[in-house]
């Protein structure tokens, strides 16, 4: 396995995102760290939790005893008790199977960051992936995406309820059997395709929820590196959490206001992730599954009959608080309530949108965290590293149009001057006819068009000859031209970086469950600070 770097100028990262990793000042309005990991490693050195953090530690332990050993969700309420301990927190919706490469790269990341801050401060820093338990977004989550010839298989499990449903609450059923079929059939057979569908069916048992299923998969996986886990879709962490609820309530004019004063600003240079709404919450309705509450002139709605004043709204959180769900803003609010969490690990979306979050953090009396960068790779196979071997282009290249790089290549690998002697061609041919009519004295208007039509008629056969030319050169270079589509299809699927659309099991098929193992010792031995660049992985 070898690693190179690619700047991520070169490949279709975000302005904003490049400038952030880049600590361009253009930011220093929208972040409260600078992306250097000095500025982490002070971070975790200096951060404090105010007030008693058992509680908050007793939750969390319970919440990882379906993915914890036998005995050791004790021992974990101690360690997240001491004032010693801190957390490095990623996260993501609970896609099936495990979902994109983007997943594990979030996950190696938090890991690696974890493990060299331990090291380099003295002070215990956990590894934490919070699981979106309350994402509703469920048409987004439901895809494992399997790479085929040129093509992704792009295996969807059917669910017409899910949608109104927090995800993390929905359990395993006899449409997913059928499912988990589909993706089993979708992997080709290897060496380690067994171990991987044995994974996948511990890991996804029948009526377990996926917020369960997606954890245990994860824990299997990331377990043994001090991987734990977060999430706040059950009562008890409501009820801890019910302060930074209240608040969104109360505030919710004031919120709307920083945030769309803050998002306008982020939006002129460059571009606001999250469209600002008028409330932060959701409401849990037992007939319509999860819905926005709106706020607007003092009453909070859900369209679906609920209208209440703030202070009967209020009430209800007293009596309800599992009822209440945050959005994407508030999120992140709820996370470093309940964690001792020092930074936070996201990928380019994430980044933007906490760019938007920053006067929010300060109306709620709570400090941003540092938002490190997560790990962002291509993993090239040997396969396809030995067809780029055979190609004159770099991987960035790939990213453009496949019609684009095969027309570049026939030109420079049939005749590089081919357009220019075909051009040239045509130009004489004008040239000649302009020559002849003034020779022979061509003054009948008539005449003179006709010649001219001749003249185009004969550029349009030039330009046929020109085309059976190229595809002459095309089929003598068919063997390329395919090597061209293959490396293309491996590296940017779907014109979209590979970590977006192809499912990570793909992977541990084809080269084995301890692959993401094998990236963490790579890591180790380069010894990055932050990830601030493209991660080229050849397998």
């Amino acid at each position: 396995m070898d690693i190179d770097h690619l700047d991520f100028n070169s490949l279709s990262f975000s302005r904003l995102f490049r400038d952030y990793v880049d600590n361009s000042d253009n930011l220093s309005d929208f972040f409260v760290h600078k992306h250097s990991y000095q500025v982490l490693k002070q971070a975790v050195e200096s951060h404090k939790v105010k007030g008693d953090r058992t509680a908050a530690a007793r939750l969390i332990a319970r919440f990882n005893e379906p993915f914890l050993a036998d005995g050791t969700v004790d021992d974990l309420t101690e360690v997240l008790s001491d004032e010693n301990t801190v957390t490095i927190t990623t996260g993501q919706q609970l896609s099936l199977m495990g979902g994109p490469l983007y997943t594990v790269f979030k996950t190696i990341s938090t890991i690696h960051l974890a493990r060299k801050l331990s090291r380099d401060t003295g002070r215990r820093v956990i590894p934490v992936f919070w699981l979106a338990d309350e994402d509703h977004d469920f048409e987004e989550i439901s895809v494992v995406a399997i790479p085929e010839h040129n093509s992704i298989r792009r295996i969807t499990l059917p669910c017409e309820t899910c949608a109104r449903h927090a995800a993390g609450s929905i359990r395993v059923d006899g449409n997913f059997e059928n499912f988990r079929s589909e993706v089993y059939d979708a992997l080709v057979p290897t060496d380690f395709r067994e171990q991987i569908t044995k994974l996948m069916d511990d890991s996804y048992l029948a009526d377990r929820s996926y917020r369960e299923s997606f954890g245990i998969m994860l824990s299997k996986m990331f377990g043994k590196h001090g991987l734990i886990f977060a999430g706040s879709n059950f009562t008890e962490a409501k009820q801890h959490v019910t302060g930074c609820l209240k608040k969104a309530i109360e505030k919710a004019d004031d919120i709307r206001t920083v945030l769309a004063e803050q998002s306008e600003r982020l939006a002129e240079p460059y571009h606001q992730q999250v469209q600002v709404s008028d409330s932060l919450l959701f409401w849990h309705d037992d007939d319509h599954g999860r819905v926005r509450l709106r706020h607007e002139n003092g009453r909070w709605e859900t369209g679906s009959g609920l209208s209440l004043s703030t202070e009967e709204i209020l009430e209800r959180l007293d009596e309800e608080p599992a009822r209440f769900s945050p959005n994407v803003f508030l999120r992140p609010l709820i996370q470093d309530s309940l964690l001792p969490n020092a930074a936070y690990v996201g990928g380019p979306a994430e980044v933007a949108y906490y760019g938007q979050m920053k006067p929010l953090y300060e109306l709620f009396g709570m400090k941003m965290p540092f938002i490190a960068a997560r790990m962002s790779a291509t993993l090239v196979e040997p396969a396809v590293q030995r067809s780029m071997d055979e190609l004159p282009f770099d991987l960035p290249d790939y990213a453009k149009r496949f019609e684009d790089l095969e027309q570049h290549y026939l030109r420079t690998h049939g005749n590089p001057e081919l357009d220019s002697h075909f051009e040239d061609w045509k130009t004489r041919v004008d040239r000649l006819t302009a020559d002849m009519m003034e020779a022979i004295d061509m003054e009948d208007p008539g005449l003179q068009k006709h010649a001219l039509a001749i003249t185009r008629e004969y550029g349009k056969s030039i330009d046929k000859l020109k085309k059976k030319m190229v595809n002459a050169v095309r089929q003598k270079e068919e063997v390329q031209i395919n090597r061209i589509r293959k490396v293309k299809h491996a590296l940017f699927p779907n014109d979209h970086l590979q970590e977006r659309e192809i499912s990570f099991v793909y992977y541990m098929n084809k080269f084995g469950a301890d692959i993401w193992d094998r990236i963490l010792s790579r890591l180790e031995e380069e010894d990055g600070s932050l990830f601030g660049c493209h991660h080229v992985i050849r397998l």
